[in-house]
């Protein structure tokens, strides 16, 4: 014989249905059942709305009260009613398939990357105009998505982006680098500047650009090793097709820190026009003429590593440089 009531307890009540679920005897269609009659209190009416055949509905009812050890329905020919122990079960049925539903959008929302977590490299030359512009706009896209940044350069982050400690990452590359497990996509691109002091000779007449062999003669100074192993070895490339051999006097810190060495006159250096939004006093930053290549902004990402939100963010990356264009630097 069917008992009743259910244990004493709400708590006790859900974790009994939580169970019955999890062993196979259960399943979410009994409790949308129930709920469905029990709002209702009305068989034909529950079977429309559900949009099932009024025995088979009488059947999961049936099935729901042997997984659950009680009668939930009183039913006679003239109405229905609920028991005891169905009036208890209905709150924990509503809040578990409240749950269910929640469960399913995040999950699809968790999809879509509207929601969860992204981690972000960055090349330091971004961080004084594009991304934060970049930024506003996520923030504005994807308001629930949780941001983690990381600034490295190109060469760090195409090893976290391999081993997975990134999703997504910025580079800078003169040139498109086939690298191995990575894919790359065209971001945006800009003009390298040379940056003189004010009173440098080369700047005696008003400049709009400057051919690099003009810098044939003049000392380089560039970032240290470390902070630019690909940018660094590029610059001298360029430098040997422009013609010369470039005089690189000194390779330490960080690419602002060259702007320092620019502004007291001891040399130049060779920066991305991103450089120019410091505004540093002192200093002055030239184009470089063609046929200097332009320096370009890739997003970039491990094959083996899919991430919901990839997609989205190079579309607003794309976005933001195009809309940043007019007002750029060089």
């Amino acid at each position: 014989m069917m008992p009743e009531t259910l244990r004493s307890g709400n708590e006790l009540d859900l974790l009994l249905v939580i169970e019955n679920i999890y062993h196979g005897s259960m399943e979410l269609r009994h409790l949308r059942a129930f709920v469905a009659v029990a709002e209702r209190l009305h068989f034909r009416r529950a079977a429309e709305v559900l949009r099932m055949s009024q025995p088979a509905l009488s059947s999961q009812i049936r099935a729901l009260e042997e997984a659950v050890g009680a009668r939930l329905l009183e039913r006679t020919t003239h109405r229905v009613a609920l028991t005891p122990a169905g009036r208890r079960l209905l709150a924990d049925a509503r809040r578990l398939l409240r749950g269910a539903e929640d469960a399913a959008v995040a999950a699809r929302r968790q999809a879509a990357g509207e929601i969860g977590e992204i981690t972000l490299g960055f090349v330091p030359s971004l961080t004084y105009h594009l991304l934060p512009l970049l930024l506003q706009r996520f923030r504005q896209a994807m308001p629930e998505v949780e941001l983690r940044l990381r600034e490295m350069d190109t060469a760090q982050q195409i090893d976290a982006l391999i081993s997975h400690q990134l999703d997504l990452g910025f580079i800078g590359l003169g040139h498109t680098r086939e690298t191995e497990d990575l894919q790359l996509a065209l971001v945006g691109e800009e003009q390298l500047v040379a940056v003189l002091a004010e009173g440098h000779p080369l700047l005696r007449r008003r400049r709009a650009s400057l051919a690099l062999r003009e810098l044939a003669d003049t000392p380089l100074y560039l970032a240290a090793r470390e902070s630019a192993p690909l940018f660094n070895p590029w610059i001298v490339v360029l430098c040997q097709q422009a013609g010369f051999q470039p005089k690189i006097v000194r390779e330490e810190g960080q690419p602002a820190t060259t702007i320092s060495y620019a502004a007291a006159g001891m040399g130049a250096t060779i920066l991305p026009a991103q450089y120019a939004q410091l505004r540093p006093p002192g200093v002055c930053f030239v184009p470089l003429a063609r046929p200097v290549p332009r320096y370009r902004y890739f997003a970039a990402w491990a094959e083996s590593h899919a991430h919901p939100a990839r997609s989205r963010f190079i579309e607003l990356a794309r976005a933001t440089v195009a809309a940043a264009r007019p007002g750029r630097a060089g």
